[in-house]
């Protein structure tokens, strides 16, 4: 049995439209990586909100990355 490597970036402005994003994705994926800048709107109940969907979560909010992801999230 191999493991899908494949993980998705899902970068949505509100947990809502990021659960059905996942939903969509999730049989096809190994995984979704969380943002940043979602993370900077949605915080931590965002985050929440979509480990129901029981599919691998990655989630990169690392703050030296490229300007406009940056500037993405102090908006």
């Amino acid at each position: 049995m191999t493991t899908n490597p494949v993980y998705v970036a899902i970068d949505a402005p509100t947990q809502d439209e990021a659960k059905r994003l996942v939903e969509l994705v999730a049989g096809a994926v190994g995984g979704i990586k969380l943002g940043l800048e979602f993370f900077m709107a949605a915080g931590p109940d965002g985050v929440r909100a979509v480990r129901p969907t029981g599919v691998p979560l990655f989630l990169d909010i690392k703050l030296h990355d490229i300007p406009n992801t940056v500037a993405g999230a102090i908006r």
